[in-house]
């Protein structure tokens, strides 16, 4: 079957850690797919205002699955949406706050994100490249009024699991689920939706399916849409669990590994 349809995850996966990409090899690709009628879908956990700052001359051409498949938009019109009910959302909180009281949250809203005043510094910096839209709070409760794509929480690293596992024990019966994207990084989504929906709603919007479908990833929330596509590729710096679902392997991120792998199948004829 062909390939009509390429999704990538962003952090540790389609950028190095610098935060860049090869934007001439990207543009080249990009004139191809738009020439061939292949859609180039971002696949990510963050938001769609931040993601596009990436792609300033293509943002209205592509499609992107946002907040782990909260938010999908084509073409600059949104598709779907799913939000977070207020009263999970506080249930959430209070938990969080309670038993993990070093934890930072944000909450990430349709009109803007939402992080309490006291957060340090130094964290406040690290989240502005990622919330270009941030409102402070003097206190999460009581919960602001928005619409929810997602709670995501900053942890220790060793805790990382044990709080994901919790808030999936404890919050099933709010049809909340917790996903980590590494480096320390909670998402709590609803439970309906993470990349793998999201991009089976576009596979059946655009009249194709998985065997269509190339994936790129490297973390824990990449995993359902690596086993959903046939051509799935987990970056060399992936953890192992990671790689065991996948089909291929691409190079690091630091390699700039996804736009080697389109290059090479794409732009020089190499067989997968």
């Amino acid at each position: 079957m062909t390939i009509k349809v390429i999704a990538t995850d962003m952090d540790g996966t389609f950028l190095t850690n610098n935060k860049t990409y090869d934007k001439v090899l990207f543009n080249r690709l990009f004139d191809k797919f738009m020439a061939d009628d292949i859609k180039f879908v971002v696949a990510s956990g963050n938001q769609y205002r931040q993601i596009i700052q990436q792609f300033p001359e293509h943002k209205h051409q592509m499609t992107f699955v946002a907040e782990n498949g909260g938010h999908i938009i084509e073409n600059g019109r949104t598709l779907q949406e799913a939000f977070e009910t207020e009263e999970a959302i506080s249930a959430l909180v209070n938990y969080i706050e309670k038993y993990y009281p070093d934890t930072v949250i944000n909450l990430a809203g349709k009109d803007s994100s939402y992080l309490p005043a006291a957060t340090p510094k130094k964290v406040k910096d690290l989240l502005s490249y990622y919330l270009p839209v941030l409102t402070y709070v003097d206190n999460l409760h009581p919960i602001p009024d928005d619409h929810f794509f997602k709670v995501t929480l900053l942890v220790r690293d060793d805790l990382t699991f044990k709080v994901r596992d919790d808030i999936n024990m404890l919050f099933a019966d709010y049809q909340l689920t917790a996903t980590s994207s590494g480096f320390g990084c909670i998402d709590v989504i609803p439970s309906h939706v993470h990349k793998g929906t999201g991009l089976d709603f576009l596979l059946n919007h655009w009249g194709y399916t998985p065997e269509n479908l190339m994936v790129f990833g490297d973390g824990g929330n990449d995993i359902e849409m690596l086993t959903l596509a046939k051509y799935s590729f987990a970056m060399a710096n992936a953890p192992q669990e990671i790689k065991a679902v996948a089909s291929y392997q691409a190079p690091s991120n630091q390699e700039n590994g996804v736009l080697q792998v389109l290059s090479n199948h794409f732009l020089k004829g190499i067989e997968l």
